[in-house]
């Protein structure tokens, strides 16, 4: 068939063969013209070489709060509010000045140049870092006018961030020494004085053995003693904890700081819940092993709970981030976090304390003797235990601050590209669009002259 046909109007292949015949001497022109340019547009830009490097980001709460956590952890509790790094919180820092900006200062370029670069420029010209979704790795992508220059930007990239976060965590660790330290000094005077009280009652009244009824009584109160004290050593960390991430949003964004989810009657009530399950906790560690399956099944039920209101308070703070910068997020999520720990703290340990004066009222059946030897004991093991603890969240802290920061660890090392294959220009991709283009023009002009001569 000759004719295609298109509605009204219809080209004539004879016709149109017959004025790429004639017009050859200037459409083969304009094709090889098309193509040389961009074969010398290929070869004329500047080469630029591309270097990975391939980051897994650990899981845990801010860097800059790893003081408190281990001050807590020193206790042998959980500080609350903790949640998994966000990936888009690391990519911005990645993208600060602090870890940019030493790279500007190390390229081989003139100097006034490297003054007139920004921070924003650079990232725009030179690096791509990216999160592959639903995964905890980063992969930083660097461009170099050299082979060299691409490694280095890399590979800088990953490590001066590893130095920021290092930095980071040996501030917030400093602050946590110094509260450690000073508590520390006030707790052992306390420890001290504790036992010269009762060695010398023991003395006065040769009482160093005490009979069934009095130890069982000892033993139950001093379950609520250590747990109580747990919980006022989790207290003191979520307000430390709490100050720290109010600081940062009000740096962030001060209108934050208004949110709070008081109003929210899902988390309310698992607030509520995690109480009563911390209550029924205490009371079954008294009467069974850690090992009986109650107590097992308890724990587990509270886990679950605390995971239940981690997602709640996600979810309640999404709802109203929709606006914010991810790290303004992510302390948003602490701050909340934070809040409820503390709320959660502070009704536990109402309700411990008034089950601890139940179990005090049983002291009635003892002798005045027995019943001060039983004071005395009691806090000579309570200010035992917390300087026993703030011993080891000293010496805990001090291990952290020493090590360099593990919220990132390299995968793949910044690769050294081949210098005779460099990513940018695409040599085939440049020449085969100017061939493209070419045969367009080409064709445009063939359509020009059939229009002109017959008509469409």
């Amino acid at each position: 068939m000759d004719n295609i046909n298109n509605n009204d109007s219809s080209i004539d292949l004879r016709k149109l063969f017959s004025v790429m015949g004639e017009q050859k001497k200037i459409i083969i022109p304009i094709i090889v013209i098309c193509t040389v340019v961009a074969i010398i547009v290929a070869f004329v830009l500047p080469k630029s070489y591309q270097s990975n490097t391939l980051v897994r980001i650990k899981s845990s709460g801010g860097s800059n709060l790893s003081g408190y956590a281990a001050m807590a952890a020193g206790f042998g509790i959980d500080v609350g509010g903790s949640s998994s790094a966000s990936p888009e919180n690391y990519i911005e820092l990645m993208k600060s000045r602090e870890v940019i900006q030493p790279i500007i200062d190390g390229l081989d370029m003139d100097e006034e140049k490297k003054e007139k670069m920004t921070t924003e420029s650079f990232i725009k010209s030179n690096l791509e870092i990216t999160n592959t979704k639903k995964t905890d790795l980063i992969n930083i992508t660097a461009y170099g006018k050299t082979p060299e220059e691409a490694q280095m930007i890399s590979q800088s990239v990953a490590d001066n961030f590893l130095t920021l976060m290092t930095k980071l965590n040996k501030e917030g660790n400093s602050s946590a020494i110094n509260f450690l330290n000073d508590r520390m000094a006030i707790a052992k005077e306390e420890m001290e004085t504790a036992e010269n009280k009762l060695q010398a009652y023991q003395q006065e009244k040769g009482i160093y053995s005490p009979n069934d009824q009095t130890k069982a009584l000892v033993d139950k109160l001093d379950d609520y003693d250590k747990k109580i004290a747990q919980l006022e050593a989790q207290e003191q960390a979520n307000s430390a904890k709490l100050q720290d991430v109010t600081g940062q949003l009000e740096q962030q964004n001060s209108s934050l700081l208004e949110y709070n989810i008081s109003d929210n009657d899902a988390i309310m009530n698992l607030r509520t819940a995690i109480v009563n399950k911390q209550v029924e906790l205490v009371g079954l560690q008294q009467r069974y092993t850690e090992e009986h399956p109650d107590v097992i099944r308890t724990r587990e039920e509270l886990a679950e709970l605390k995971k239940s209101l981690d997602r709640e308070i996600q979810s309640a703070v999404n709802s109203k981030s929709a606006t914010l910068t991810p790290v303004q997020g992510n302390l948003l999520m602490e701050k909340v976090q934070t809040e409820t720990a503390e709320a959660v703290t502070s009704a536990s340990l109402d309700a411990l304390k008034a089950k601890q004066q139940e179990a005090e009222g049983d002291m009635s059946t003892l002798s005045a003797d027995s019943v001060e030897y039983i004071r005395l004991l009691r806090e000579k093991n309570i200010t035992s235990e917390v300087y026993t603890n703030l011993v080891k969240a000293y010496e805990n802290t001090r291990i952290q601050e020493a090590q360099e920061s593990m919220d990132i660890q390299v995968i793949d090392a910044a690769n050294l590209p081949r210098e005779d294959m460099p990513a940018k220009p695409n040599k085939k991709m440049i020449i085969a669009i100017g061939f493209v283009l070419g045969v367009v023009i080409s064709g445009g002009y063939m359509a020009y002259i059939y229009s002109r001569r017959y008509g469409l």
